[in-house]
């Protein structure tokens, strides 16, 4: 593979090591390391990895612990074991999440299914959604999995205030998305949208319901939207595999110079109004 395939291998990588004092296992940083190693092209597809007693040795780690950062990448379809053989860098998927279907904010995609998995009212909005925003005084709470071909891609966890909710048509969740019928009913409570990515590694709950290792990276998303008055008529967290994530959005010039200051780290933001 060419250096413009993997142009990450242009920047000077002195391997890391393992630091067991920083809270994550150890298995799992190695695993991390790995799955870097592997993405990037330094791991090609169809290498051998040394076996697990040279391993354990020069990343000074329990063999154990190279056991398990091995299972977590074999999970994640990035490694196979053979018996008698040894372990092997699986073929690179070229192209990632260009090949998967594309889902939209707001758009219902061929093949796409819901399922709701709590549906009830709420009268406070939890203080990672809310944020510096007022609220209505009371919220519909929707969970729900999104999945296309019988894979779940998403978990959804949101609250549109009542008021809007109550304006949906009947059945109309089983035909659009929330954001978009807040978008059609909301009036002027939905002046504004307010959209902050994050990456993380997924957590237990995460994990089983995305089908994905503990640890794995994941894409996750708050969406909020207001009026004037700055109360939330819509507040959603969506939490996405990083397998079958891809942010590709078209702004105009003006909304992105308003905006600049979100897209620089948090601890450099600046004062100016």
């Amino acid at each position: 593979m060419s250096n413009e395939q993997h142009a990450p291998l242009r920047f000077v990588v002195h391997e890391p090591g393992l630091d067991p004092g920083n809270g994550v296992a150890l298995y799992a940083q190695l695993a991390e390391l790995w799955r870097y190693h592997i993405s990037s092209g330094r791991w090609p597809s169809g290498q051998r990895l040394d076996n697990f007693e040279t391993l354990a040795e020069q990343y000074k780690v329990a063999r154990i612990t190279v056991r398990q950062a091995v299972a977590r990448l074999v999970q994640e379809g990035l490694l196979s074991t053979q018996r008698g053989r040894g372990t092997f860098v699986l073929a690179r998927r070229e192209g990632g999440a260009h090949q998967l279907p594309r889902v939209g904010a707001v758009g219902w995609p061929d093949g796409l299914e819901i399922e709701v998995l709590y549906n009830q009212r709420s009268t406070a909005l939890p203080s990672e959604f809310r944020g510096e925003f007022a609220q209505f005084g009371s919220y519909r709470e929707l969970t729900k999995l999104h999945r296309l071909a019988g894979t779940t891609f998403a978990m959804v966890r949101v609250f549109v205030a009542d008021t809007i909710y109550r304006r949906f048509p009947r059945r109309a969740l089983e035909r659009k998305k929330l954001l978009q019928l807040t978008f059609e009913h909301g009036g002027a409570a939905v002046e504004h949208m307010r959209q902050r990515t994050t990456i993380e590694l997924a957590d237990l709950v995460v994990s089983q319901h995305l089908g994905c290792a503990v640890g794995a990276p994941i894409a996750k998303i708050l969406r909020q939207t207001y009026g004037a008055d700055r109360r939330l008529s819509y507040a959603g967290l969506s939490w996405y595999r990083g397998d079958a994530f891809e942010m590709d959005i078209t702004l105009p010039r003006a909304l992105v110079e308003e905006s600049s200051v979100a897209l620089i780290a948090p601890g450099l933001r600046s004062n100016k109004p």
